[in-house]
């Protein structure tokens, strides 16, 4: 996952693969059958991860905080190395969405679970009258989630904590997330 997620698909080889997993082509095949097949699992497990994070900040954090969380625990309390990378998702998308539509969708669908949990946070928020109504929660998501996509494109610049805090703190002043 880690290769797929630094080089992009199409730019790790079968050989750089097999060398990072420490296995013979034959043990690659059996297990995995193709590439592609080892991406799409690496990439479901990524989307997982990601979704976890909002799913379980959820669990104690109010539905206003999410978004915060988020960007914390994805881009501010990771290794510098790590931000850099960017999103396996998003990567993917800027990566295939004209060369692989199927990959695509796959890396979109993902990013759509998570805009989903924010909405259903942010659904709970205004019922209990924690959040702004001036926009639905759908609406609020898909900022959310936009905002989410230009800070991963920004963070595969390699910024410093210092460039992508104010980025942040901006963006959910803008929304009236802001703490």
């Amino acid at each position: 996952m880690k290769l797929f997620w630094t080089n992009g698909y199409r730019a790790t080889s079968l050989a750089e693969l097999l060398a990072v997993m420490g296995i013979a082509r034959s043990s690659f095949y059996a297990s995995f059958h193709t590439k592609r097949d080892l991406f799409i699992e690496c990439l479901e497990l990524f989307g997982d991860r990601t979704l976890a994070i909002v799913e379980e900040s959820a669990k104690t954090l109010p539905p206003a905080a999410l978004p915060r969380a988020f960007f914390e625990a994805t881009l501010l309390d990771v290794s510098k190395s790590r931000v850099r990378q960017g999103c396996m998702m998003v990567n993917t998308v800027l990566e295939l969405a004209d060369v692989d539509p199927p990959l695509n969708q796959l890396a979109t669908q993902k990013l759509d679970a998570i805009e989903l949990a924010f909405t259903r946070a942010f659904q709970v928020a205004q019922k209990n009258g924690e959040l702004d109504t001036t926009r639905s929660p759908e609406a609020l998501a898909s900022l959310v989630m936009t905002i989410n996509l230009g800070l991963r494109v920004q963070s595969r610049q390699n910024p410093s904590r210092e460039t992508l805090q104010p980025l942040i703190e901006n963006s959910l002043s803008i929304l009236g997330l802001a703490a």
